[in-house]
């Protein structure tokens, strides 16, 4: 399934992101050398990092979610951090 529709990014390459230490939108992102652009994948990016960490730590998934830096700069949620 495509996560990302301007980048052609699909779960499975989100899902190796994660897997190699990526834990945000940005730097799942990163991983690929591209940015976020329409920002329509970011919460479903958001919803895949927090679901590999809840199965990595599990108690912990609920505790040590990062809250985006600049997340109040964007009222609709599409902050990549």
């Amino acid at each position: 399934m495509y996560v990302c529709i301007c980048h052609a990014l699909n779960d499975k390459q989100v899902s190796k992101a994660l897997d190699t230490g990526a834990h945000t939108p940005a730097s799942i992102f990163r991983h690929h050398g591209c940015q976020v652009q329409c920002g329509k994948c970011v919460p479903l990016m958001r919803e895949m990092a927090q679901d590999h960490r809840s199965r990595q730590c599990g108690a912990c998934a609920t505790t040590c979610t990062p809250e985006p830096a600049n997340a109040d700069a964007y009222p609709y949620g599409v902050a990549a951090e």
